[in-house]
């Protein structure tokens, strides 16, 4: 009988031994035929006999150990063939399109540059023949988009990128915020698994938290057949992941992360190979001196894609940081200077024909849409520019600010028919807070009764101060009164809040939804309180905002049935990729100095889903610092227009949205430098209801527009646009000319001169002299003439209106009766974090096991499907009302939430208060019972009832 051959695995581990140094001989039978070793026991008792068996047993561990590495070493040579082979095609590729294109380079490189020589020099001694792939139309968008039709537009926004994709260039997706970007990407992504053989590395997409939740929505929705992981939480929640990622129980075709998560782990995110890097909001680059844009160089994924509608936003450095990461090996340190000097709205320099070289580049390798452009089924957007008085207060504290002066002359601030109504009776709400307002200037004009200097002496920038009063006083320190009483002056001392009072009246009772943005967080506090004093519901996002509270406000404000009706948001924090669709009306409260993060902020409730026209009220104080920083914004606005819309083969309508757009930026400069006679005076503006304010604002606009239009001298719209543009280059130097920038002492088109002191130390001087001369009497000096200010309590501001900390107490809180299980007494355990207990049975403890441990929490502290704690969940837990269960928002079932709130009546009673690790909701299981048991429901009724009386009594 023949000796048989032994079976191929055992030929491939002699050969993978043999490779690794070693010979490896199978055991044979008598018949010569291979059998497996047999294992050995290693629980029996140890003799000489099996020392030598485990000798031998540690020598087959040790050659199976360097066999597996073999295995391993062998594996990734041939990993590494296939993906440089495949990076090989990619670079030959890009330098096929780059040398094609090469006029569209030269022009942006310093002119000793042999970079592009060098491209195509590499593209000769290139052993790869293949050839440039045209732009090819698809009709059909790929088969694992599954979410939906998409729209024709975003069909051509995908031929657009897989055309790139084929040439191996990296590009930019630029259309206008609200136009489906994220969709584009996925369909760009399934398209590249669909024209794939073999296996592909994953995708990389890098956002801000604040679009984290809708890539995960979104691509469930439309790439269901791609897995998705998270990569954001806590260091041990980031160090689980990795170490999933790591083994084979973690597979993912799309990594989604935030660009401070990537920043903390970077190494392990080069340490892997991507196919795309996505990064969402790219402008978040713009600056390539910041710690990500230098994090983000190295990364390796074959191709790059950045995604935003705002690639220019204050000059063209901003675009060379784009270029950089997207061509490192073109746009070197070597050519940054360029584009420094091409626009500098600081120096004044600009240059016409480099702006043009940069459109050519931007109008092949970005594809550009905006909504005017195509057809959404998305009502247009109808913006107003507000200009609005100065308050009394804050015409005494520009002054302030301005002369640095104590003593101001109140008869320039007041009128004469405002003092008499401080001592008029029976005012309303408004001539009250007003008031209120009056007597803490006063008070402020008491300088012997001061016993510290002013903050406001000492604060640095002026520009900055200036801008806060136009939004309210009380931003600045030691302005707003002491003790601080939520009351009708938090209105009255600002303009912008009398106008924001005045519109939600107006609009609110309709059932229309309010997005207010503000730069400053302290706006959005007195914007808070200003809604408590109205009893007006609403959410709050700004930077603090944890992430599962940002998607939980979102979601409930765009449920049909929402617990709120305004949302104040934060203009940097709150203003990328959101959606609120459900708001008609935006309050622009202040202007950024980057113009396009107004505009993203406006495209959260401008974007498609949106079946209203929303209308955008942007507030400017008259004569004012906002009023003249709108002459930079506009040059910047029209930076953008000049290099973002040109020629594309995709946007047919592109030169007549130039001529829209700078139409619309040429009617809305400053008017800080001239003082209408039409503009309304503060008791005018006080009384006049909100649309006769808006029609007074739109009759300035409109004297502008005509008069641009006068200026073009024709009649037809057609003929405009191209007179429009034959006159661009003459009216980009008028635009251009001269160095922006806003001067601080100019108000209400005077200038202001500073009087003495000069500085701080004289300031403090000064000071500490009017400390030395202050009388204790009432007698106060105001530009030469005494005053007698009446020392007497406010009748308006009394003790318990008075909105300050609560007493701090080292009671806890109280537990409740009831199981949090089975809803009965007896010997129950407390929940050591909040005031649920529990059975011991019920929780699954025993006896031995309550004694080992001292601290025990009730089950809504773990997610009651992935079991993951609160915050490794990201800082908060969705807990049930009536039932046992928490959810993390991962865990979350889709659909509208029956929320709660964010803490529970019968808390309340127990005294536990809001906690911003919890909201409350009632659970899909617990719905579906109060549907189905009428006794359960009736129960729970009841026992609702019963807490509202008991808490309303306690209230009362």
């Amino acid at each position: 009988m023949g000796v048989k051959s032994p079976p191929p695995m055992a030929k491939l581990s002699v050969a993978l031994a043999s490779q690794a140094g070693r010979t490896l001989r199978p055991r044979l039978s008598e018949n010569n035929a291979v059998h497996p070793r047999p294992k050995k026991n290693l629980k029996r008792r140890v003799s000489d006999s099996t020392i030598e068996n485990l000798d031998d047993l540690s020598v087959l561990k040790k050659r199976k150990g360097e066999q597996k590495k073999a295995v391993r070493g062998l594996s990734n040579a041939f990993v590494t063939i296939v993906v440089n082979a495949k990076r090989a095609a990619v670079e030959a590729a890009r330098r096929r399109w780059i040398t094609r294109h090469r006029h569209l380079f030269e022009p942006l490189l310093p002119p000793s540059s042999n970079l592009l020589d060098n491209v195509e020099r590499e593209l000769e001694l290139s052993t790869d023949k293949g050839t440039y792939i045209p732009i090819h139309q698809l009709d059909e968008q790929p088969r694992l988009v599954t979410g939906g039709a998409m729209k024709d537009y975003q069909l051509q926004g995908l031929s657009f990128l897989a055309w790139m994709y084929h040439n191996g260039m990296n590009c930019i997706l630029g259309d206008e915020m609200g136009l489906g970007k994220t969709l584009q990407t996925l369909s760009l992504l399934a398209y590249v698994k669909e024209n794939t053989t073999g296996a592909m590395d994953p995708h990389l997409i890098i956002c801000p938290l604040s679009v984290l939740s809708s890539w995960e929505s979104e691509c469930a929705r439309w790439v269901p057949s791609f897995k998705v992981m998270r990569f954001h939480g806590s260091q041990s929640e980031r160090a689980r992941i990795k170490n999933a990622a790591r083994g084979s129980e973690l597979k993912f075709d799309i990594c989604v992360t935030t660009y401070d998560a990537y920043a903390v782990e970077d190494s392990w995110f080069k340490t892997r190979r991507w196919t795309y890097c996505v990064l969402d909001e790219g402008h978040k680059i713009k600056n390539a001196e910041t710690e990500i844009s230098g994090k983000l160089q190295g990364l390796g994924a074959l191709y790059r894609l950045i995604l935003t509608g705002t690639p220019i936003h204050n000059n063209l450095l901003e675009l060379w940081s784009l270029l950089h990461w997207l061509y490192p090996a073109l746009f070197t340190a070597a050519s940054e200077r360029l584009f420094k000097d091409s626009f500098d709205l600081s120096r004044g320099l600009y240059d016409l024909p480099f702006l043009n070289s940069a459109q050519n580049l931007l109008s092949t390798i970005m594809l550009r849409r905006t909504k005017a452009t195509i057809e959404i089924n998305v009502p247009p957007k109808e913006e107003l520019t507000v200009f609005i008085p100065l308050t009394e207060a804050q015409r005494f504290w520009t002054y302030r600010l301005l002369t640095r002066m104590d003593a101001v002359d109140l008869q320039q601030i007041f009128e004469e028919d405002v003092v008499g109504k401080v001592k008029g009776e029976s005012p309303g709400a408004l001539e009250k807070g007003r008031q209120e307002v009056l007597e803490h200037l006063q008070e402020h004009m008491k300088s012997s009764e001061s016993g510290n200097k002013s903050q406001w002496k000492r604060l640095m920038n002026l520009l900055i101060q200036l801008r806060q009063v136009c939004d309210h006083p009380y931003l600045l320190p030691d302005a707003e009164p002491d003790p601080y009483a939520i009351g009708e002056h938090v209105v009255a001392a600002s303009s912008k809040m009398v106008v924001i009072d005045k519109l939600l009246a107006d609009i609110l009772p309709k059932g229309e939804r309010v997005l207010i943005f503000s730069q400053w967080t302290g706006m959005l506090d007195l914007l808070e309180d200003f809604m408590e004093l109205r009893d007006i519901p609403y959410a709050r996002l700004d930077g603090s905002t944890t992430r599962p509270r940002r998607a939980l406000d979102i979601k409930l404000f765009q449920q049909d049935k929402s617990p709120y009706q305004v949302f104040l948001i934060s203009t940097k924090a709150g203003g990328l990729g959101i959606n609120l669709t459900k708001a008609s009306t935006v309050i622009m409260c202040d202007s950024d100095w980057n113009p396009q993060n107004d505009l993203q902020a406006i495209a959260r409730a401008h974007r498609i889903g949106q079946t209203k026209v929303v209308k955008v009220y942007r507030l400017i104080c008259s004569g004012s610092v906002e009023d003249q920083m709108l002459d930079r914004i506009r040059r910047k606005l029209f930076l953008s227009v000049k290099v973002m819309n040109s020629d594309n083969p995709a946007a047919d309508e592109s030169t007549v949205l130039k001529s829209r757009e700078l139409m619309d930026i040429l009617r809305k400069g400053s008017s800080a430098l001239t003082q209408d006679s039409d503009d309304m005076d503060l008791q005018t503006f006080l009384d006049a209801p909100i649309s006769k304010v808006f029609d007074a604002s739109r009759s300035r606009e409109n004297r502008k527009e005509a008069k641009v239009k006068h200026e073009l001298d024709l009649e037809d719209e057609g003929e405009q646009d191209k007179k429009l543009l034959a006159d661009a280059e003459e009216e980009e130097k008028t635009l251009l000319s001269g160095i922006a920038q806003v001067q601080s002492r100019l108000f209400e088109g005077q200038y202001v001169p500073r009087t003495k002191p000069a500085n701080n130390k004289q300031i403090a001087e000064e000071w500490d002299a009017l400390q030395k001369r202050a009388r204790p009497d009432n007698i106060v000096t105001v530009g030469g003439m005494q005053f007698i200010v009446a020392r007497q309590p406010s009748d308006t501001m009394q003790a318990k209106d008075v909105k300050s900390a609560p007493a701090k107490t080292i009671k806890r809180h109280e537990w409740e009766d009831w199981c949090i299980y089975c809803r009965d007494g007896g010997e129950l355990v407390l929940c050591q974090s909040c005031p649920r207990v529990f059975h011991p049975g019920c929780h699954g403890l025993s006896k031995a096991q309550l004694q080992r441990s001292p601290f025990i929490r009730c089950p809504q502290h773990v997610c009651a499907s992935c079991q993951r704690g609160t915050t490794d969940a990201g800082g908060m837990l969705f807990r049930c009302q009536t039932c046992p269960q928490a959810f993390c928002e991962d865990c979350l079932p889709s659909g509208d939430m029956d929320a709660v709130g964010a803490t529970l009546p019968e808390f309340v009673l127990l005294g536990y208060g809001e906690k911003a690790s919890a909201y409350y909701i009632r659970c899909d299981d617990c719905q579906h019972r109060f549907k189905t048991d009428t006794q359960f429901r009736q129960s729970w009724e009841g026992e609702f009832q019963e807490t509202e009386a008991k808490l309303e009594s306690v209230l009362a």
